[in-house]
């Protein structure tokens, strides 16, 4: 024991205090307490750690608890403190008892940190303590005790948080108001009116309010919004907004409102709407929709140029169409295309048929992002009349549009003729031979399969690429048999999308077509056919992958090992396991962060966690976080007290969970 004491006080070597403490485990020896308590004083997380973890697993909470609250005592070494407390914390409602008897003391301090630990763990037999610390005679104490007893929610506690409330302390007053927001119990709301004739009580009753979100306290709330203090006007918005998330209607905050703050209501709000601060911005934009008031649709749409904004005050305008739709339709007249766009999604969002001649008239707009809104409006109300129309845009001179029209169409597609449809596909247009092509593989039109493995011979690479990707989505066997055809296609974007498409539908055959791929002279294509040979999962594509390891582009390689990894087994896991050595830093960091998929490989990562290069330690710490053997905690526990750079420190204390 006297050496233990010793090497626990090298204050030198870090190790060595470790070791010392690792040694008393497995004892069992009563004698090896009082050294245990001591190693968690040290100045190394690991020392305070194992020393706790030692008296956990092996000795009688009564041996030891003593010892623990003993260190909240010391003042000059706060790693000691927060040791003990966190063990204390850990230990639950076995401690209860404990720190019931330690809560007598002189010491403020301590009876804080008690009051804190059971707090956390709320233990029902602790509660007769937490009120007796309501009336401490240390602030601190009872503002803690107040603030725990929020936290649980416990009703019991009601009266006595009234009492401090009621009492005029305003350190507990505070904590106790926030605690009777969170508890609910609406015994507290005339208490919180009365407290809120008190300046400094005016902000955390607020709040408390907002959480009860009781109507008979809106008056009382909206008058504060003419308050001379800005703050607690922003904080009597902020409540409003809040009881009406919590439950209250809108029609009753709004006719509360009118009836508080009669014709100042809206411009109060306005000023509100452009606050600096942008909870106050939020709550008086949500607000300004609740009234429905036409005053404030120019103010609304101003602020929405600001993108932070744009959402919010959207949700405000949806509010107000879902009941009056008409109501919008003269900001439609706006000359900004900001506003026309912004004003076009709005009512797409609320999807009434009184738009329909406005989404009509705006497919025709001079705007590019107007037309391709109205495109995807018009959609939603799923009339045929549209389809003429969105037709047309297939051809647009803006592609966004063209998207629009197609995914319309798709929406539309009930009223689609697949005659019609394939007619177009032979048309002199290239761009809408293309939208064609991706509204058939939208609709997963299997009767127009031949039509499009026609269309894989058409002069445009655009056209041939939409083919593909509409082959791909109607996914048949004779689409997959046309889908082959693309894999030798004279262009590498064909054969790319082809070899992805493939590889995302597998099935018999696909293998052994997408094997020659793989050695395609373009490297993107190759780096394709192993990401499509990952896709398959198929133990017989290791044998293709594994010459990609070693290929000259260091791309194919990495998404090689990638494909390996998603493959499986233990031939692709020894194949990876190879790479380690490689002599570019890529794939030996992929590498390394592939065999984190598999077992039995503990021993062939740890020799990263010291490697040069700091990404290939960060893979390595990463991919061992995944391994459960004790031994690998051990070693990242070595590292955190080594390790210089900063990124892989936080990478290490993430699984260690520190």
């Amino acid at each position: 024991m006297q050496e233990l004491e010793k090497q626990l006080n090298n204050d030198n070597n870090i190790e060595v205090r470790r070791r010392a403490v690792e040694q008393m485990r497995g004892r069992g020896d009563a004698q090896c307490i009082p050294l245990l308590i001591k190693a968690m004083t040290d100045v190394s997380w690991r020392v305070r750690k194992s020393a706790v973890d030692i008296l956990f697993e092996e000795y009688e909470l009564a041996q030891y608890i003593g010892g623990m609250i003993e260190l909240l005592y010391i003042e000059e070494n706060a790693g000691a403190r927060n040791s003990a407390i966190e063990a204390l914390i850990k230990l639950g409602r076995k401690a209860t008892p404990f720190l019931i008897e330690g809560f007598k003391t002189s010491n403020r301090d301590v009876r804080k940190f008690i009051i804190d630990v059971l707090g956390e763990q709320m233990d029902t037999r602790s509660l007769p303590l937490m009120l007796e610390a309501l009336k401490d005679e240390d602030e601190n104490v009872r503002a803690t005790a107040v603030e725990h007893l929020g936290k649980a929610g416990e009703v019991s506690v009601v009266d006595a948080l009234i009492e401090i409330l009621d009492s005029g302390d305003l350190w507990t007053a505070y904590p106790a108001a926030d605690a009777l927001g969170r508890i609910g119990n609406r015994k507290a709301v005339p208490h919180l009116l009365e407290a809120m004739k008190r300046k400094p009580l005016r902000e955390p009753v607020l709040k408390a309010l907002g959480m009860l979100a009781d109507p008979a306290t809106l008056g009382p709330v909206i008058a504060l919004l003419q308050d001379n203090s800005k703050n607690i006007q922003e904080q009597a918005l902020r409540t409003l907004e809040k009881m009406y998330h919590n439950g209250i209607s809108a029609e009753v905050i709004t006719t509360e409102l009118r009836q508080g703050l009669g014709e100042k209501t809206i411009d109060l709000l306005i000023a509100h709407a452009w606050s600096n601060k942008n909870e106050v911005r939020v709550a008086a934009i949500l607000m300004l929709g609740l009234m429905k008031d036409e005053a404030a649709y120019g103010p609304l749409l101003d602020i929405s140029h600001e993108e932070e904004y744009a959402e919010d005050v959207k949700g405000a305008f949806v509010f107000i169409g879902k009941d009056r739709p008409e109501s919008l339709l003269k900001l439609f007249a706006t000359g900004k295309p900001h506003q026309l766009r912004f004003i076009a999604e709005v009512a797409r969002e609320i999807v009434s048929p009184v738009y329909y001649d406005i989404f009509a008239r705006l497919l025709d707009d001079e705007d590019g992002h107007v037309r391709s809104i109205a495109a995807r409006s018009i959609a939603k109300l799923n009339m045929s009349d549209a389809v003429s129309m969105l037709i047309k845009r297939l051809a647009d001179p803006y592609e966004d549009v063209q998207e629009a029209a197609v995914d319309a169409l798709g929406m539309l597609q009930h009223y689609l003729h697949i005659e019609e449809l394939l007619g177009m596909l032979r048309s002199d247009s290239a761009v809408l031979r293309r939208n064609v092509a991706r509204l058939l593989g939208k609709m997963k039109a299997d009767g127009a399969v031949k039509a499009l493995g026609f269309a894989l011979k058409d002069e445009k690479v655009a056209v041939r690429k939409a083919v593909v990707g509409a082959l791909s989505q109607i996914g048949t066997e004779e689409a997959v048999r046309y889908l082959k055809y693309g894999l030798t296609d004279e262009d590498p974007d064909i054969r790319i999308s082809a070899t992805l498409s493939l590889g995302a539908i597998g099935g018999e055959g696909i293998l052994d077509a997408l094997s020659i791929l793989t050695v395609d002279p373009d490297n993107f294509v190759r780096v394709s056919a192993a990401r499509a040979l990952g896709m398959l999962k198929d133990r017989n594509s290791i044998i293709i992958l594994v010459p990609l390891l070693h290929d000259e582009s260091g791309f194919v390689a990495t998404t090689a090992i990638e494909a390996l990894q998603a493959v499986g087994g233990e031939d692709a896991c020894k194949a990876i396991a190879g790479m380690r050595a490689s002599t570019d830093d890529e794939g030996k960091r992929t590498a390394i962060a592939a065999l984190a998929e598999f077992t039995g490989v503990t021993d062939l990562l740890l020799p990263f966690l010291h490697d040069p290069d700091w990404a290939a330690r960060i893979a390595a710490v990463k991919a061992l976080g995944r391994q459960s053997q004790p031994e690998v905690r051990m070693e990242l526990e070595k590292l955190l007290d080594t390790e210089e750079d900063p990124t892989v420190v936080k990478a290490v204390e993430e699984i260690l969970g520190v």
